[in-house]
């Protein structure tokens, strides 16, 4: 097959040609589910010709950045990774690969060995040139690192060559319809300096780390190497951790921030009448709340007190009162954009307390049990409020649960070890290729991988591989309805509803962008003022 020329970057349909008589690669156009459109956006005045070049671009979140390491997917590392990390290839908004610090790239002909050709004369913020050996430093890492969230994606490279400075080979063993995710999630670091991602940062992206205070804010100046001409136009970028919901409104309503991102929905709604001050952004709807279970913890070991668990769960209420009817629930893990999301099945799982109460009974529990749940309000909106919901309506079947609502760090600290036994979580990876979201989402992980939920299953092992192993969509469509199947029966992961992560931003910020994980994307970022 002939190179891919940077003007004209491989699309699916030049994947496809890898095999004969193959269907469709399987890659859902970004967008939501539920009642929203892909991007809900005020209109704001008319981009000037030319983008204003300096000033600092404030953007706050409710979370605070723990660790600099773009393979552990946290929401605080979401916000800063495109800043200071390129990937080999970038997925656009209709999810084609586009060229990044691979500028051209092509497959052997039977599709298992993928050839990069690099950008050249690229340098890391250090000084020194990126080259094919930071690409396999960087698959290694993410194939291995303990912090490393999709580790089972990284592994599906089995091999990295690199023949000269310039040419980066992955070998596969078969053929891999999500490979643009992959190479899309592939963050290019400085095998010299990750090990320190405590106190600081090396990548090759347009701004690089000045000043960091943990539990407070990161500060990044433009990167002058950098290799996209011209760009950035923003002197300064700062990401600041305000983990009081109430307050990021406040502090982008008195200028404090320009930009802030997972605020709550009340405010959002109230900023969104404010007469055209502010830009309100819904992004793409990727993640999903759920109910993780540790299947490792008595009584969840049955899988009957995990579906009692799940026809417990008043979705409905959730996304009334704590979502403002802005999403529908769901009990199934795909979103509606998704070719792998099957409507037959909605409802397969409801809210039926009587029918819990049987499950209960059935697994030798009549008289319910205790537990907990752990949750953290200040790492996402909703998690709270969705705990107490739950934690209402398992006392109506008997079960006590307790709710530990702890910081993130905590949080985060005890999902990696899976020291929980009910967690409110939201995963992502759910608009991108069906089979990237069960190899990329930990939620979807069993245990030999890590997963907090403990789950082990050989059928759900070699159902995931299936649907990875061909890109033929009629033959992954059976595929993917059997883990859908398998997920409402097994209920290891309990979805509830779609997560909403919206931004609200002052109008005269220009140039706003974020991937198709509602990462925010600065390079592109000016300041109409």
């Amino acid at each position: 097959m002939e190179h891919v020329k940077s003007k004209r970057a491989m699309n699916r349909r030049d994947f496809l040609r890898l095999g004969a008589g193959v269907g469709t690669l399987g890659l859902l156009q970004a967008g939501a589910g539920g009642r929203l459109t892909p991007t809900q956006a005020l209109a704001a005045p008319a981009r000037t010709a030319e983008p204003k070049r300096g000033g600092t671009f404030t953007m706050a979140t409710p979370e605070n950045i723990q660790r600099f390491n773009p393979y552990r997917i946290i929401n605080a590392n979401l916000a800063y990774r495109h800043a200071v990390f390129n990937t080999l290839v970038h997925l656009d908004k209709n999810l084609n690969p586009q060229p990044e610090l691979a500028e051209k790239w092509h497959f052997s002909a039977d599709g298992k060995t993928l050839t990069l050709e690099l950008r050249q004369g690229v340098k890391f913020h250090s000084g020194r040139e990126f080259t094919s050996e930071d690409v396999k430093a960087s698959v290694e890492f993410g194939s291995t690192d303990a912090q490393s969230t999709q580790r089972p994606m990284y592994q599906t490279i089995k091999k990295v060559e690199t023949p000269e400075k310039y040419t980066a080979v992955l070998q596969f063993d078969v053929i891999n319809p999500s490979v643009f995710d992959l190479l899309d999630l592939l963050f290019v670091i400085d095998k010299e300096t990750i090990q320190r991602g405590e106190t600081t940062v090396n990548g090759t992206g347009p701004f690089k780390l000045d000043k960091f205070v943990p539990n407070d804010r990161a500060e990044f100046v433009r990167f002058e190497d950098y290799w996209e001409q011209g760009k950035p136009y923003l002197d300064r970028y700062v990401q600041r951790a305000i983990p009081d919901y109430a307050s990021l409104a406040v502090n982008l309503e008195a200028g404090a921030v320009d930009c802030i991102w997972r605020a709550n929905l009340v405010d959002i709604a109230r900023l969104q009448r404010e007469g055209g001050k502010f830009t309100i952004d819904m992004g793409v709807l990727g993640e999903f709340y759920n109910l993780a279970v540790n299947c490792k913890v008595e009584p969840f070991t049955d899988k009957r007190v995990r579906q009692a668990l799940a026809w417990s769960i008043d979705r409905a209420r959730f996304c009334k009162a704590t979502l403002r009817d802005l999403a529908d629930p769901t009990c199934l893990m795909w979103p509606r954009t998704s070719w792998a999301y099957f409507k037959e099945y909605e409802g397969r799982i409801g809210f039926d307390l009587e029918k819990a109460k049987a499950l209960l009974r059935e697994a030798g529990l009549a008289k319910g049990f205790e537990t907990e749940i752990m949750t953290s309000s200040k790492r996402g909106f909703g998690y709270g409020d969705l705990a107490q919901i739950i934690q209402a309506d398992l006392k109506k079947i008997g079960i006590n649960a307790k709710v530990d609502d702890v910081d993130p760090a905590v949080y985060n600290a005890r999902n990696m070890k899976a020291d929980m036994k009910l967690m409110v979580h939201a995963y992502g990876r759910a608009n991108r290729d069906p089979g990237t979201m069960v190899t990329a989402a930990k939620a979807w992980f069993t245990e030999k991988e890590g997963a907090w939920t403990r789950f082990v299953s050989d059928e759900y092992d070699q159902l995931r591989n299936d649907l990875k192993s061909t890109m033929d969509r009629e033959k992954r469509i059976p595929i993917a309805r059997k883990i859908q199947e398998l997920a409402l029966d097994q209920c290891f992961t309990i979805v509830v509803a779609p997560e909403l992560q919206p931004f609200a931003l002052a109008t005269y910020v220009k140039g706003f962008d974020y991937n198709v994980d509602n990462a925010l994307v600065p390079t592109s970022i000016w300041l109409d003022r």
